[in-house]
């Protein structure tokens, strides 16, 4: 049997010493080539690097991105604050706008009647339904309001107070069925009477025009000097549809009233009983 011969461990560690020795002398300063070690490790090694460095991109790319979606949602959150801060400062003007507007008609429809007192007040209730045939104001008697004063809005004739207590007052408009008004039309003044009709949604009906009296679509319709409840000139309507009667006597008419009886919210009262009983 033979024996093999077994090499020194201090001769191994010297070999291998050497060949470091050599490979450093090979590779020293700048050359034009690699050697054959050096190129089979760059065909492992570069191939490995190339793709961390592209996953490395994706990376970044994946965070950066995660961070811009997280910074623009802040920012759309702000952005959808901001616009429903001013969507509803702008709904605050507009009922602002609206409020003004109709307390300058209030004013201009004061200036427009200045020979009678007048005192403003709110409506509080009304009667079911689209139209105000019916309604409450927040002022009564304590604020000096009687039965049979008269109200106004818009540009002309509401109606009249018919019940009143110390803090509220009941108002009948000229379009409840129930309502009577002596009237005339202004152009020719020829007298009528104005009363509500529910058939006429928010319009009012004209009854005993005389036969011959000359009148047409849009004249005027005012209150009568024979009134007991409505003093004389105060603007009721316009005449929208002329009905003949059969016997050629008398006439009647539509007149669609120059208050908007579906949008009331604040009036004025002559603040004095027209005809005391």
């Amino acid at each position: 049997m033979i024996r093999r011969k077994k090499i020194p461990t201090k001769y191994i560690i010297l070999l291998m010493t050497l060949i470091c020795l050599i490979l450093m002398v090979l590779t020293w300063g700048t050359r034009s080539k690699v050697s054959p070690i050096e190129d089979s490790i760059a065909y492992v090694v570069v191939p490995v690097q190339k793709g961390v460095n592209v996953l490395g991109d994706w990376v970044i790319d994946k965070v950066d991105f995660v961070k811009n979606v997280n910074s623009l949602e802040a920012i759309n959150k702000e952005l959808n604050e901001e616009v429903n801060k001013l969507r509803y400062e702008n709904k605050i003007l507009q009922q602002d706008k609206i409020e003004l507007d109709r307390l300058r008609n209030l004013y201009e429809l004061d200036k427009k009647y200045p020979s009678y007192p007048k005192i403003g007040a709110s409506i509080i209730a009304k009667e079911p339904g689209n139209w105000y045939n019916v309604f409450e104001l927040d002022k009564g008697t304590k604020d000096g309001l009687k039965v049979n004063m008269v109200v106004m809005a818009g540009n002309g004739l509401v109606g009249h107070i018919f019940e009143v207590g110390t803090n509220y007052a009941k108002v009948r408009s000229i379009i409840d069925d129930s309502s009577k008004v002596s009237a005339k039309i202004l152009r020719t003044s020829d007298t009528c009477i104005v009363q509500g009709e529910k058939q006429y949604s928010g319009y009012c009906k004209v009854d005993f025009i005389e036969g011959s009296a000359n009148i047409i679509n849009g004249d005027e319709i005012v209150t009568s000097h024979l009134s007991e409840i409505y003093p004389p000139g105060i603007l009721i309507g316009t005449i929208k549809e002329i009905k003949e009667s059969s016997n050629k006597l008398n006439k009647s008419a539509i007149i669609e009233p120059v208050v908007d009886f579906k949008h009331l919210e604040e009036v004025l009262v002559i603040n004095q009983v027209w005809k005391e009983k």
